[in-house]
């Protein structure tokens, strides 16, 4: 895979990210802000999942941020 195609589909999953927080109401800054990291803010998705009684990744489709 060249620099470019690793580079589109980087930029692919950050577009489809952007997108996804939009929705949700918020903003990569946003939750940049307030958790520090994706790694953080995906981790305490999972936790609210785990509390609420959903399976992990149920309703969020931040897993792999």
């Amino acid at each position: 895979m060249t620099k470019l195609e690793q580079y589109r589909q980087s930029n692919d999953a950050g577009s489809e990210l952007d997108r996804l927080l939009e929705k949700a109401g918020t903003s990569r800054a946003a939750v940049m802000a307030e958790f520090g990291s994706l790694r953080a803010y995906r981790d305490w998705l999972v936790a609210q999942d785990l509390t609420s009684g959903h399976a992990v990744g149920e309703s969020h489709k931040l897993t792999n941020a």
